[in-house]
């Protein structure tokens, strides 16, 4: 298997800057720790200077749209598929001018076999853990006093079809100075291990609708790929049904609580797109013997659709060697663009759900 670990760190940080720079990608600012890049792994051109390279793990990670962490290879591979064009991982390498026969313990490896679960694990040259192990940074829960309950500041989402109950169950409150929802996230056991506002004033969301709050000198921000939003209200009706419907975002998980019930909610947000080993250890934990795969309706017409439901499939066959896994696709196009499959209430999610297909 390729050391993905041992390419990574044979580009040194000029390196990192002259190979975006082959796709007029400047570097906005730079000092000891990190190179901060406009956000080029989902715009074509601009951006906000919200791309962040860290020089001592040499990956990356954006604070809008993506709210994930990925290496070079892996925004390269954005940086393509924005372009029209999609590049294998290898191919990616190649980009970088790596020579994968020369790495570090590798091996060459046919493409058409190469598996998405082994690269994943790689990230960090790991192999998928056991739950218990993972730790994260935890914060002191005193912050949430400083944000109540206020149906007023939370009406975008109760009219959105939201309850109040779900809304209080997952503690979500509201900043009145900056007009914006707050959402905290708790780790499996009930720490605070991060929080993100969404934010409606115009200039707040020019720089991204959803960001982690900044309160007090403090940044509660949490890595998103290694959790699940919801995985603490929820893991106990989860493992009781040995289910869990995985969503892009937390409206959908409070949605699920509102249609269903919130003893009934086994509903997760990965808050992207993205499926790593820690997520696969928190759903073995729970006994999970069931996975829906969940995410958003990014088709406008039959051609997208496609495109799109082969995208969801791979994302699926990650979690399938461990689980029983189906993925949704509103094939009857029920819901507007972009849409979670739960945005049109319990009817159209249960027509969804019906003509999901397994992996």
């Amino acid at each position: 298997m390729i050391d993905f670990k041992a390419l990574r760190e044979e580009l040194t940080d000029e390196a990192i800057k002259d190979i975006l720079l082959q796709f007029n990608v400047e570097k906005v600012t730079e000092d000891e720790d990190k190179i901060i890049f406009p956000t080029c792994c989902h715009n074509l051109v601009g951006g906000s200077p919200k791309l962040w390279y860290y020089k001592n793990t040499k990956l990356f990670h954006c604070f809008t749209e993506c709210d994930d962490t990925f290496d070079i290879f892996t925004l390269l591979m954005k940086m393509y598929e924005l372009r029209g064009q999609k590049i294998t991982l290898l191919e990616a390498i190649k980009v970088c001018g790596l020579d994968t026969s020369e790495a570090p313990n590798a091996v060459q490896v046919d493409r058409e076999n190469f598996d998405e679960i082994r690269y994943m694990q790689s990230m960090n040259n790991a192999v998928v853990v056991d739950a218990n192990e993972l730790t994260f940074k935890t914060y002191d829960k005193s912050v949430l006093h400083a944000f109540h309950f206020d149906y007023i500041g939370l009406s975008p989402w109760i009219e959105e079809g939201i309850g109040v109950e779900a809304l209080q169950k997952f503690n979500i409150g509201y900043d009145k100075k900056r007009d914006a929802i707050i959402i905290p996230n708790f780790d499996i056991h009930g720490n605070l291990i991060g929080v993100r506002a969404r934010f409606f004033k115009p200039e707040d969301i020019k720089k991204g609708k959803y960001r982690p709050l900044y309160w007090n000198h403090t940044l509660y921000n949490h890595p998103t790929g290694r959790t699940f939003y919801g995985i603490y209200e929820n893991h106990k009706a989860i493992e009781k049904k040995k289910m869990a419907i995985i969503f892009e975002g937390e409206k959908s998980v409070l949605k699920a609580g509102t249609i269903y019930g919130n003893d009934q909610n086994i509903a997760l947000a990965t808050l992207g797109q993205n499926i790593t080993s820690d997520h696969i250890a928190f759903l073995r934990q729970m006994g999970v013997r069931t996975v829906i795969l969940a995410y958003d309706t990014d088709y406008e017409d039959y051609m997208q659709l496609k495109e799109v439901e082969e995208k969801y499939r791979e994302k699926a066959k990650i979690l399938a060697p461990y689980f029983n896994v189906s993925y949704l696709i509103d094939y009857d196009f029920l819901l507007p663009y972009k849409s979670s499959p739960i945005d049109g209430g319990k009817e159209i999610f249960e027509t969804i759900l019906t003509n999901r297909r397994p992996v």
